[in-house]
């Protein structure tokens, strides 16, 4: 029997809630790794796209990787900024705009799915 390669065996692997944050802070800055969203519920919104192993997951996270980056790093508009600030409060909005972030995790692999899906990808609440 042939011996597969261990990165084959780990990309190989069905995709879960813990895969996907591991995939996530290997490709994103730790910064975005903030707030309180369950990584679990992306795995049924990703297997309706056909993304169900780690290795389809972390293809598309590295596709779309500088687009999502330059889309975290750019300016709020001061409309955009009242609303964060209402929602999020003053001191993470600050935080967020000096060290030039904006969206968490999920929000970067939702960001990524309509890149690459388009519209029906998107998920509403």
């Amino acid at each position: 029997m042939k011996r597969l390669p261990a990165r084959r065996v780990l990309y190989e692997k069905p995709l879960t809630g813990g895969a996907i944050h591991r995939i996530m802070r290997s490709l994103f800055p730790h910064k975005n790794d903030y707030g309180k969203a369950s990584f679990d519920e992306l795995v049924p919104e990703l297997a309706k796209l056909g993304i169900t192993s780690a290795g389809e997951f972390k293809r598309l996270l590295t596709r779309h990787r500088r687009a999502l980056l330059r889309l975290d790093r750019s300016k709020l508009s001061a409309r955009e900024c009242r609303s964060a600030i209402a929602e999020y409060g003053n001191e993470f909005v600050a935080d967020a705009v000096r060290r030039q972030y904006w969206f968490a995790y999920p929000a970067l692999v939702r960001t990524a799915a309509e890149m690459q899906f388009g519209e029906q990808s998107t998920v509403y609440e």
